[in-house]
């Protein structure tokens, strides 16, 4: 601030700005080395994710919504992998979204057994992580401890095991699952193991001895898919077993891939064979697996619809922080934005803006549609104005709920509503008591009116006394150009200078004029 100039906190005027237009209206005035003259130039402000808001009570909102790293530096959003399987009701659930495997339904102990990391980000089907195994160094133990479909030495009924796969590989000999128990026939123990091999780049399920023959006799039943494993590809595999019927059939990406009934006959009708789990039951997952595994879910019911989409149809939301255009009454201009919008996928956008944000909720102002770079969106006129801008974006997936748009950044265009230049000329005369001014009018659309200044040194605008107030006195009119002062002491030197102001609510006040001196006389002319 320049010296000799101090901050006011109130002053006379003929208008009423309110506590908070008048402070700023005053701040303005009396340092005019801040000031910014007219112009018509553009501003933009680009932003992502990853830029927040020092002038907003919060920052993001994301709601089904993942920022990750972008090609360009910054955050894109995304829409979050949402469409897990479901945990409730589930005798084993592995989401591998940890730094090591949990069973989240606490049925099951887990041990790792090797050296185990969680997928590189982003890689995952679902969630935060994938589990990433490299055979034959990585392996899960798992141990039942208070399954009720493996439970041991108990007849089971209904189960569905699912689970997703991404082999690096699927080579001939594969095993992504194994498990082994012994159960005692009579006076002889049976070995029982279920497996899931990849055989010819298809995955087997095998059963030995699992299907109980009260009898003792051993039972086999072998279910072998029909299409192929492409590796480096996300595939669905669900087992279900119907223990009314003994149906047991395998469905890969929610089609039917093989299918069989553990019955006396092999078909449908006959005697029905039951899980009957033996006991020191031990399951290894991918013991001789190299890939990634996701969502691997076991229950005790049947499942009649595996959910597959990647993304929920519903999308997700973001919301901006509030960002500060720096000044009241900014125009905007244009919204543009670096997105991508794959098949069907869809992002929806809106913004709202205002001179404050204070009090702003969630829909209240109400928020305005627009298409980025649309010149059709209602931008333009005088209606869109404010100082605080807020975007809000609603992202879907595609049809078929595989494929997300990507927001890299929205891009704000907009033209400061900066404050008038002053008066090019300006011209005082002393009389009795009394200095008239004349001063050239400003050719600016938005001005308003004129700001008189008066003091008793050179710079120091805070004279009293004039029957018209203390400086600064407002003047309404774009086109007023003069003013008298009176009540001015006669022989008293007066310092005077005049700025323009717009119609901003509170209104801009630009830079000074050059100043003029006049003393007051009774033999004044």
């Amino acid at each position: 601030m320049p010296k000799g100039i101090r901050v006011m906190t109130s002053f006379t005027s003929p208008f009423h700005f309110g506590p908070i237009g008048l402070a700023a209206l005053v701040l303005v005035c009396l340092a005019p080395s801040q000031a910014v003259a007219q112009s018509t130039a553009r501003d933009s402000l680009t932003v992502d994710a990853s830029v927040s808001s020092p002038s907003s009570p919060r920052q993001w909102v994301l709601n089904g919504i993942d920022a990750l790293p972008g090609a360009s530096g910054g955050l894109d959003l995304v829409l979050h992998p949402g469409t897990k399987a479901d945990p409730s009701g589930a005798d084993l659930y592995l989401s591998f979204d940890g730094a090591e495997p949990v069973d989240a339904a606490g049925r099951w102990s887990v041990q790792v057994v090797g050296t185990y990391a969680p997928s590189p980000a982003g890689a995952s089907r679902f969630g935060s992580g994938a589990g990433s195994f490299r055979a034959p160094s990585t392996k899960l133990v798992l141990k039942p401890e208070k399954s009720d479909v493996l439970r041991p030495d108990f007849p089971s009924g209904d189960f569905s095991l699912e689970f997703w796969l991404k082999p690096t590989r699927a080579e001939n000999g594969e095993i992504v699952l194994l498990w082994k128990a012994t159960r005692r026939a009579g006076k002889s123990w049976l070995s029982q193991q279920l497996s899931v091999l990849i055989l010819k780049n298809r995955l087997n399920f095998g059963f030995l001895n699992f299907f109980s023959d009260l009898s003792g006799k051993t039972t086999s039943f072998n279910l072998k898919g029909a299409s192929v494993l492409v590796p480096g590809r996300w595939t669905h595999h669900l087992l279900r077993y119907d223990s009314t019927t003994g149906l047991l059939e395998y469905l890969m990406d929610g089609k039917p891939e093989a299918v069989t009934h553990t019955t006396t006959t092999g078909r449908e009708g006959g005697g029905v064979y039951l899980p009957f789990p033996g006991t020191a039951g031990i399951m290894e997952l991918a013991p001789n697996y190299t890939g990634l595994m996701d969502e691997f879910r076991l229950s005790g019911t049947w499942t009649e619809k595996p959910s597959l989409s990647r993304y929920a149809a519903a999308g997700g939301s973001a919301l901006s922080p509030v960002y500060d255009l720096g000044s009241t009454n900014s125009r905007l201009l244009r919204l543009d934005a670096s997105f991508r919008e794959p098949a069907e996928s869809a992002v929806h956008w809106f913004y709202r803006l205002a001179d404050s944000s204070a009090g702003w909720l969630d829909d209240s102002p109400g928020w305005i549609p627009f298409r980025p770079g649309d010149a059709t969106s209602p931008l333009e006129g005088e209606n869109a104005r404010g100082r605080y801008i807020q975007l809000r974006m609603l992202l879907y997936p595609d049809a078929s709920g595989e494929l997300s748009p990507v927001v890299s950044s929205t891009t704000i265009v907009y033209e400061p509503d900066t404050a008038p230049p002053p008066p090019a000329t300006i011209y005082a005369s002393a009389g009795n008591g009394q200095i008239k001014l004349n001063w050239s009018s400003v050719v600016e659309q938005d001005v308003r009116g004129y700001v008189v200044y008066y003091g008793y040194a050179s710079r120091d605008y805070f004279g009293t006394g004039s029957k018209q107030g203390a400086s600064p006195i407002m003047v309404p009119g774009r086109d007023a150009t003069s003013f008298t002062l009176t009540g001015l002491e006669n022989g008293t030197l007066y310092f005077i200078a005049v700025a323009a102001y717009d119609g901003a609510s509170p209104p801009h006040v630009g830079e000074f004029s050059r100043e003029v001196g006049a003393r007051p006389s009774r033999v004044s002319q």
